[in-house]
């Protein structure tokens, strides 16, 4: 199975599926993030590759800026080092991709609505960020698709520096290596190895297609419409 029909045949399902799938291989939690992991609204869902990002927390002092000039280039240097990944996120790369960012749950702002549409036009398909996104308001405006444990309005700005990309990392609990396959729903955040990912899915097919079929018996009993969620079964 091709890359791109892996990620088309995954979206088909729920994380709960795939998470029974993993289960069901003995690997159990191993790719759960915490919790805290949140989507900034209801209804974001996302699949693709894990482009990963590491920040770590600043050892530079800031400059008193005397006027704005002086400050923007002082952030205009400090956004060249901390927003170094961007420089492998092209429209050629970014199709399927995930943006994957430890900051070991600092509340620094690396995600705002500038970046939500910048990354969207080459093809993010999305971002998932142990710490902050900030701009809150404006990227749901945006429908930008972003999963966080912290909301701020910081900058990463005086506070986070680059640590690394496309180097294994911590996200919420879980190591994701680069090429990981994240799922993301309103359910959380789920990582599978991309050799493992055909098994789950094998799993997760049937478990979805059996669960399918038990609601949809409880929809007639109740006099429900059938809806989306039920796949291709008639009501």
């Amino acid at each position: 199975m091709t890359d791109e029909q892996l990620i088309q045949e995954i979206k088909k399902h729920r994380l709960a599926d795939l998470s029974d799938g993993l289960d069901a291989l003995g690997l159990v939690n191993v790719g759960t993030m915490n919790p805290k992991m949140r989507p900034i609204r209801d209804g974001i869902s996302f699949v693709g590759f894990a482009y990963t990002v590491k920040l770590i927390p600043t050892q530079r002092n800031v400059k008193v800026c005397s006027d704005i000039e002086e400050y923007l280039r002082e952030l205009d240097d400090w956004c060249s080092d901390a927003y170094a990944f961007m420089s492998g996120i092209t429209e050629e790369t970014a199709k399927n991709m995930v943006v994957v960012i430890d900051e070991g749950g600092y509340p620094g702002g690396v995600w705002g609505s500038e970046i939500a549409m910048n990354t969207m036009k080459k093809g993010v398909v999305g971002a998932v960020i142990d710490g902050a996104c900030r701009d809150s308001y404006e990227c749901n405006l945006e429908k930008a698709n972003v999963f966080c444990t912290k909301r701020t309005f910081n900058h990463v700005y005086g506070r986070l520096n680059n640590g690394g990309v496309n180097i294994p990392i911590q996200c919420a609990g879980i190591t994701v290596n680069p090429g990981d396959i994240i799922c993301a729903d309103d359910d959380g955040v789920l990582v599978i190895r991309r050799d493992k990912a055909e098994k789950v899915l094998e799993f997760a097919t049937v478990i979805h297609k059996n669960d399918q079929k038990t609601r949809a018996k409880h929809y007639r009993d109740l006099g429900y419409e059938f809806d989306s969620t039920l796949g291709d079964i008639e009501g």
